[in-house]
């Protein structure tokens, strides 16, 4: 882990690292507080684990709060998560109950100081801010697809929402149009110096990949998310059946499961029993980032057929390492993938599986669009330029 913002000078440039360093002065020893419910698992917090030592670098004092919750809350929260994204639910008195209680409890054990901005990432934490005089801008940051919210739900929230100062989310489609709050657009990033994002020898890539069977002898598909039903682990294998059909290949899929969303395991069941006795494609339940790193690396191309997607770092992730992706048209994904110049939005399985053997037939289309990808990635979705985002947005709040 990067510990100091100088250390992205030979990517992004001397210039710009200056820049960044002169725009955080005025808010040097303001203290600030990030708040979710998930130290691992999901773009959250690996946003959070480079973003909070960076905005320390920079001399804004920032610490990083996690929400504890029982299985009860995060099955709730999951649902609500769900909800957001379009899903039905029945918004019964002892979800509520279950929702209030626990941030209720978190307000008294957290002992949150005098703060000058406080953080909260997505549903879980949000009914904090009712247990708490409120001395300073609270701004809420949802990374969730808020495309077409469950109304239900959201008026339910909203409730909360209104209580704060300013509302992040990563692109403008995701605006309420009744929600009467400044909004502030922040896409999120990728740190390109972690174990996950940082350069790798073709050697090394191939000598790991094998510890966990997964051989170059054949082109490589991938798709690398949380067992979600929203990512559709269960879609890219029948798109690889049609795939496979035509180019002989294998598709691995590396996952694993977030801490505060408990649909990980079923999902993550009904793949292994769909898979069964199918020796081209292999999955990977095993949450490491070297991992990670090592198979968008080695893949010829990168899957990520999302049907709801907040943004999906993945994308971003596989973009970097020049790796073409074929993704869902869906959430933040268009604003990483340009069609047809560094890989392809698809809307179905069909298009899905014509895209990719598009690809695996044709070596320099996929060379062309990976280098696209890259400059994509570098010009817009790293880690300092969310770093920016984030000073500028705490000096127009704090002033």
């Amino acid at each position: 882990m990067t510990l100091s913002l100088k250390d992205y000078s030979s990517i992004v440039g001397e210039k710009l690292v200056d820049e960044i360093y002169e725009e955080a002065a005025p808010l040097e020893g303001k203290h600030v507080e990030h708040i979710n419910s998930t130290f691992y698992g999901g773009g959250v917090a690996e946003i959070l684990s480079s973003l909070t030592l960076l905005m320390n670098d920079v001399g804004i004092k920032t610490g990083w709060r996690l929400l504890k919750g029982h299985q009860d809350f995060f099955n709730v929260t999951k649902k609500f998560h769900n909800s957001l994204q379009g899903e039905d639910i029945i918004l019964s008195e002892d979800k509520k109950k279950i929702y209030i209680e626990c941030n209720e409890i978190n307000s008294i054990i957290m002992h949150i100081h005098p703060l000058d901005a406080i953080i909260i990432h997505d549903p879980q934490p949000l009914p904090l801010i009712n247990f708490y005089k409120k001395t300073q801008p609270w701004i809420w940051r949802c990374h969730i697809d808020l495309s077409s919210p469950n109304k239900i739900l959201w008026n339910y929230l909203k409730q909360f929402i209104e209580k704060y100062d300013a509302v992040i989310v990563s692109m403008d489609q995701y605006k309420q149009k009744d929600l009467n709050k400044p909004y502030h657009i922040i896409p999120p990033s990728i740190d390109p110096l972690t174990a996950k994002n940082k350069f790798i020898p073709d050697s090394v890539v191939k000598r790991y990949l094998s510890k966990f069977g997964v051989d170059l002898d054949k082109p490589v598909i991938s798709q690398v998310s949380r067992f979600d039903k929203w990512k559709d682990p269960l879609g890219v294998v029948k798109a690889f059946d049609i795939i496979k059909k035509q180019v002989d290949c294998k598709l691995v899929l590396l996952g694993s499961m977030a801490s505060d969303d408990p649909e990980g395991e079923i999902i993550y069941n009904r793949l292994m029993e769909k898979v069964k006795g199918n020796n081209d494609i292999i999955v990977i339940n095993y949450a490491d980032d070297f991992l990670v790193n090592c198979l968008q690396r080695a893949s010829d191309v990168v899957i990520q057929k999302s049907l709801k997607e907040g943004f999906g770092l993945t994308v971003t992730e596989a973009l970097w390492k020049g790796t073409p992706v074929v993704a869902g048209n869906v959430g933040g994904i268009p604003l990483q993938v340009i069609d047809g110049k560094n890989g392809y939005l698809v809307n179905n399985i069909r298009e899905c599986a014509d895209r990719t053997i598009k690809l695996l037939k044709d070596p320099r289309l996929r060379e062309e669009l990976g280098t696209a990808g890259m400059g994509h990635v570098k010009k817009n979705f790293l880690i300092t330029r969310h770093l920016m985002d984030y000073i500028h947005l705490l000096k127009g709040m704090m002033k």
